[in-house]
Order: structure tokens, then sequence, then C-alpha cells
């Protein structure tokens, strides 16, 4: 800890906080992240580690160090100056299609190495893709990832053994949670990914989520309303989902595309298509979509030393400021707490 200065927060998730802070030997900028010590962190906390250490990719967050200080763990990061949802709520950075699709290339890049590596990310989400002060969108928090396996010793949070890889069915956010993750199924493989990165492309140019379910039920009701009810066409396996059978459907068909994705470019509707599938066999891989027509058409995606580069305090910049209205709310708040410690 005594190597490192701390300067402020800037981010914070489940199990602890990210923090910058500055390499006393050398000056450097970095991106400490914090991580209360319990049985579930550390095992994800080791995930992460041994993920990040697997990983070389431009398009992937770099590992740094690692230590343990006062029962806590903490992983030092390459720092990163913003996130995606910050570069596209920002009014004063314009984003055209031309920089949309190189967000989309590298996402597509780092997905494909990490895939071709044997690691699912599990976790895939725009709170996740971080923005370099280059303009490079680099994938973040492993803390959910896990190696593929291919043999029957592959188990995860469950004791039997299978004949085909088993896995935790509770991972990835919600918004982003492919189809048989939501129908609880324990059987999967990169394809979970490749549905959240479909959902993260529509977001990107829609600036709201595509499916926004606020929960599980709500969730698979918007799916199936907009991807129509589930058919032996459609979704062949469907039946060998956990919870599928559990559950009934009123019939309806799929919503048109151009009502789904309005005024988006015909080739990436296309490219959406193959990857927001309830059937994960016919889902393009990533290195499948990094040739798919769309980034080959006009307009072409940006070369990345053009891209737009946030600048170092670009998270602070965006947090909002308290009104008049919040700080007269605190003070009463105080005030209250006061009143209560004096009783």
């Amino acid at each position: 800890m005594e190597n490192y200065k701390m300067l402020e927060r800037i981010g914070e998730g489940t199990h602890g906080q990210v923090v910058q802070a500055m390499e006393r030997s050398t000056g450097k900028i970095v991106a400490i992240k914090c991580v209360r010590s319990s049985d579930k962190a550390s095992k994800n906390l080791l995930r992460e580690i041994e993920s990040l250490k697997a990983l070389d990719s431009n398009y992937v967050v770099k590992f740094l160090d690692h230590f343990c200080h006062s029962f806590s763990f903490y992983l030092v990061l390459e720092f990163m100056a913003s996130g995606l949802p910050e570069m596209l709520c920002d009014d004063d950075i314009w984003l055209d299609d031309s920089h949309l699709k190189t967000y989309a290339h590298m996402l597509f890049a780092g997905v494909a190495h990490m895939h071709a590596t044997k690691i699912i990310h599990r976790d895939l989400k725009p709170a996740n893709l971080l923005i370099s002060s280059e303009g490079v969108l680099k994938i973040a928090d492993f803390s959910l990832s896990r190696l593929l396996l291919s043999t029957s010793t592959a188990d995860d949070d469950v004791d039997d053994q299978r004949s085909s890889q088993c896995y935790t069915g509770q991972v990835a956010t919600r918004r982003y949670r492919a189809p048989e993750l939501l129908f609880g199924s324990v059987h999967y493989d990169q394809s979970i990914d490749m549905w959240s990165v479909g959902c993260i492309l529509a977001e990107m140019q829609m600036k709201t989520p595509l499916f926004a379910g606020d929960s599980d039920m709500e969730q698979i009701a918007i799916v199936v309303h907009n991807l129509g009810t589930p058919t032996d066409e459609t979704w062949p396996n469907r039946n060998e989902m956990p919870d599928y059978n559990k559950l009934k459907f009123t019939r309806c068909n799929p919503v048109p595309t151009n009502e789904l994705l309005p005024d988006f470019d015909e080739l990436l509707v296309d490219l959406l298509g193959k990857l927001i599938l309830y059937n994960a066999d016919k889902r393009l891989n990533a290195q499948e979509a990094l040739l798919h027509p769309y980034f080959f058409n006009e307009p072409l995606p940006c070369l990345e030393h053009l891209m737009p580069k946030p600048p170092k305090d670009h998270r602070q910049k965006l947090m909002p400021k308290p009104t008049k209205v919040i700080e007269s709310l605190e003070k009463n708040f105080s005030c209250l707490y006061q009143i209560l410690d004096e009783i």
C-alpha cells in the first residue's frame, strides 16, 4: 500500500471500490480496485486475476499488480479516463456513426481475443467498457469471468459432475442476460457474451437499454414480446432450460425490426439480428462479427488515433452537482440525525 498514493474514488462495485492512485516511485497514474475480504469476493478476485494475466489485448484493461492490506485485496490496473456510458451521455462529445462503429469493432476484437483464450466474461455491459485517454475502448471487470472447460470435470458452484460443461446460471446483469440464463440454464458457452454484445451495440445507438426489465420476470416478458414466442424453429432446445416450462406464454409475433431498432443502419440491423437470437448455436461469434459487411460499408470505422479522447477528469466532470434543494435536504437530515443521537 505504501507504494501508492491514493488520490480519489472513481467507482464502486458489489465488493468494493475503485480509486485513482499514483505510483510513488514513477509518478504513474493507476486504478486500484479494493475488494473487501469474503469467500465469494476472494473467489471472484482470483478468477479476475487469472483472466487478466492470461489476456494480452489492446482492448482489455491491463493488469499491473496485486497485494493485500488490512484484510482487503487490491488489484492495480491501468488507469482509464472514462467509460462508455459517460462518453455516450456527454453532450460536449460528438459521437457519429463512424465513432460508434469503431467502438463496436474494438469491442468485438477484445471479445474475440478473450474467447480465443477460452475465457468468457459473463458480465459484459456498458459500465464494464472503459475508454482510455487515447480514446480506446477496453473490456474491464472480469470478476465473473470463467475459463471454458472442455472435459467432464467442468463444475462451477455445482457439485454433481456432468458429461457437458456446467456453470452457475447466476451471471450477467439482467438487462444484458441471454435468454438461456434467464431460464436457468447451467450449460452455456461464449454465446452468452455475444447476446450481451448485441444488446450493447443497440444501446450505443439508442442511448437506452434495448430490453429494460426491472425484474427477471419482466425481463423475460420484454424479450419474448420483442422476439416473439419461442418456437421449434427459433429455439429448438428451449425445453432443456430448467425454468422454461414453469412459464406459459401468450402467443405473440416478433416486433418488426424497424420498430425494435428504429432508424438503424440496415447492415447494423442485420448484424444485431445475428446476435440477438434465442438459439445460441446460431449467434455469430466475435471473429465472424468482425467480418460482417457493417464494418466495410460507409461510413467506415473512424481511425483509432482520431477517436474522441476523454479528459482525465471526465468522470468527475459528469458527476451531478448538488442543487440548493438537495443541499437544504441534507442540512435537514443532518439536524434530524443530531436530534436522534441526543435522544
